[in-house]
């Protein structure tokens, strides 16, 4: 991947690892489309913004300059979305990514290449100098999304797990033995501290619950978590006798 003395332009795309021809221009391609839509979103009074591409001699960087009469505050807002609709589709927040249907399919595009290719390129894109991976969790994440039919609030009781991502990131899922697959968990920055704590614990999750149409739920915005009692904490046959006996 590249260092920050080497990307070109305040709007980059780093493509690391081999990668066939067909694969690099998909790549190129979709990263133009990206750019495109979200430039396109961002017009208004005032010269458009035209790019023109800078190529990094002997590497595999491709740069987009924009035009010399652009907009400062203009550039300032693209800027800005690129580099947040990228996080947001990473993080799996599609609809408060803000970003355009084709904008939406033009990062899966590219978070796919890592996914299908035998030779596992690494893709970032650098905005401002800033790098931003562009990983297959991005393709996953707007897959899950498309799987998920309909919603509604309600509770999951099962075991909180932490699952590692493909790109080695950590994130939460519930185990219910009710269903064979974990159930992702998106949790606020508030309960951060109670899901550290409930790690391989029962818990109940409140939330909003996302389900697939055969009533598969996939995930789950949690709002509030409650930690279960386990088999040998609950009170035996013995225990309930006395108390009762002695009610």
């Amino acid at each position: 991947m590249a260092k920050f003395g080497e990307v070109p332009t305040d709007l980059t795309l780093d493509i690391g690892g081999d990668i066939s021809p067909d694969e690099f221009l998909t790549a190129v391609r979709n990263f133009f489309g990206y750019v495109r839509e979200i430039t396109e979103a961002q017009q208004g009074d005032g010269p458009a913004v035209d790019w023109t591409v800078k190529v990094k001699e002997g590497s595999s960087l491709v740069g987009l300059k924009p035009s010399a009469n652009a907009s400062t505050s203009r550039l300032a807002m693209i800027y800005q979305k690129a580099s947040f609709g990228v996080q947001a589709l990473t993080r799996g927040d599609i609809h408060g990514s803000g970003l355009t249907e084709k904008a939406v399919n033009h990062l899966k595009a590219l978070s796919e290449i890592g996914e299908k290719s035998k030779r596992a390129p690494s893709l970032q894109i650098w905005v401002r100098k800033h790098p931003i991976s562009v990983n297959v969790g991005i393709s996953k994440a707007i897959k899950e999304s498309l799987e998920s039919d309909y919603f509604d609030f309600g509770t999951i009781e099962g075991r909180l797990e932490a699952i590692k991502d493909t790109n080695g990131s950590l994130k939460v899922g519930i185990r219910d033995y009710l269903y064979p697959k974990i159930i992702n968990c998106k949790v606020p920055e508030s309960l951060i501290d109670r899901v550290f704590s409930s790690f391989r614990r029962r818990v109940e999750l409140t939330g909003k619950i996302h389900y697939r149409h055969d009533g598969q739920p996939v995930s789950i915005e949690t709002s509030e978590i409650d930690v279960l009692p386990e088999d040998d904490e609950l009170p035996s046959s013995r225990d309930v006798r006395g108390i009762l006996a002695s009610a």
